[in-house]
């Protein structure tokens, strides 16, 4: 699943990047020979960054390397990423180097020299935005390990019901939670292929566990049929949710 959405955000990305920058020193290639054969919905999708100096990277939803002659060598697996810097903390307190140097790119493996790439040109705009999704879905992957498939569809079915269900109308969804039903049919529709970090997503299913519970009574025969769990299993799988999106578990 992260593989597919990186994906779509490695081409969403650099293809925004060119829209807005037709000068962008980077190309995506569908099938690049130095792809990523066995990536979900896009076997073969790379970017090929040229840096300003010659050089040739690549990138892909599982890693990045760099080429020489037909032979791409591995620089970081994004496995193993756990941060990177634009520029580098010390270097940005310093203008005249920070204007020289603002393609540049400090990433952070784990258990690793930290990795430098220069000369990235206008690609480092959007490469920064790349990585940083990235970040934001291994942390979704390693969240997704710790939830129970059962606390994964309770939570789930908690959205649709929001949205779908008879439990509140248009007026009740803005006044409870600041949604309109659209939005709300989104986040559902998303789930979980999301932010599972996101304080508002957590905050907005604390708050639809109490209200679904609230309402049960007057819609008994529609909690069964949309939610399907007692409301004891609905509070611990958002109590889990919560523990787990906070780090606690």
């Amino acid at each position: 699943m992260v593989d597919w959405l990186l994906t779509e955000q490695l081409v969403e990305i650099f293809r925004e990047g060119r829209a807005k920058r037709p000068e962008l020193n980077a190309e995506l290639v569908a099938h690049s020979p130095h792809g990523e054969e066995d990536v979900l919905a896009g076997a073969g999708t790379a970017v090929r960054i040229t840096t300003t100096d010659g050089g040739v990277l690549v990138v892909t939803p599982k890693r990045m390397s760099r080429v020489v002659g037909s032979t791409a060598y591995e620089l970081v697996v994004f496995a193993e990423l756990v941060g990177y810097d634009w520029i580098s903390p010390e270097m940005s307190e310093k203008v005249a180097l920070k204007d020289a140097h603002f393609d540049r790119l400090y990433l952070y493996p784990r258990d690793a020299p930290p990795i430098v790439l220069e000369q990235l040109g206008p690609s480092v705009y959007p490469l920064m935005a790349f990585l940083g999704r990235v970040l934001e879905f291994q942390s979704q992957k390693v969240m997704l390990r710790k939830l129970d498939d059962d606390v994964v569809e309770t939570l789930g079915r908690c959205l649709l019901a929001a949205s779908r269900g008879p439990f509140f109308s248009d007026q009740d969804l803005h006044e409870l939670f600041g949604r309109s039903r659209h939005s709300m049919e989104v986040v559902a529709g998303m789930w979980p292929r999301m932010n599972l970090a996101a304080p508002d997503l957590r905050e907005l299913l604390v708050n639809l566990d109490e209200a679904l519970r609230g309402r049960r009574a007057q819609n008994p025969d529609a909690w069964d049929e949309w939610l399907g769990v007692s409301e004891e299993n609905l509070d611990a799988a958002v109590e889990i949710f919560r523990r787990v999106s906070t780090g606690e578990i």
